[in-house]
């Protein structure tokens, strides 16, 4: 599998530079990410999977709070995968975190998850209703999916880089419960079992 297989036209691809860019702008992302570890403090796992965990930044995070999970993470950037593997092993999490090339249609694991995570990824992706059926096969008895995005619900301005809850009202994904909330410029959409 090339990285080329795991991209469909019209996706917005993460090179050396764009990686590099990325990763300086992450510190942007800092509130989020905090919100992000609180919102699944109140969950149950022991398994999460990361797809887009670009530089993985927010598995470190999760590595450190939840230290009796293990943690897989996704990027169909190869650029991205060495960042996030440089970042892990910088603060010792590397053992703890397993790193693949993929994507939300390309799940390169045999395990079934308790939790399947993206953040700040969805927008990107194409054929969005057939890659979060990809990933509800790969959940656990119990698993959820939660999809961390911006918020661009009622905005006058809305951003490429974010979701507006419309585009959720009609999703149904079979055998999966839908939720979403809005908190702290966030919007999330849970799909659990």
């Amino acid at each position: 599998m090339t990285t080329e297989d795991l991209y469909v036209d019209g996706e917005e691809r993460f090179g050396r530079i764009t990686s590099f860019l990325f990763g300086l702008g992450s510190r942007l992302l800092d509130k989020y990410y905090s919100a992000i570890v609180n919102d699944l403090r109140g969950k149950k796992f022991d398994q999460l999977l990361d797809i887009g965990c670009g530089n993985g930044e927010l598995l470190s995070r999760l590595a450190r709070e939840f230290p009796g999970a293990k943690f897989y993470g996704l990027d169909p950037s190869q650029h991205m995968l060495d960042r996030a593997r440089k970042n892990l092993s910088k603060k010792g999490l590397l053992q703890r975190v397993e790193l693949r090339s993929g994507s939300s249609r390309v799940i390169p694991f045999e395990y079934k998850f308790d939790a399947v995570i993206s953040s700040f990824s969805y927008h990107h992706w194409k054929g969005r209703d057939d890659s979060l059926s990809v990933i509800a096969s790969h959940l656990s008895d119990k698993g959820f999916i939660s999809i961390y995005e911006h918020d661009n619900t009622g905005k006058r301005f809305a951003s490429s880089h974010g979701i507006d809850e419309r585009e959720w009202n009609g999703l149904e994904i079979k055998g999966l419960r839908k939720s979403i909330e809005h908190k702290g410029g966030l919007i999330i959409l849970t799909l659990a079992k």
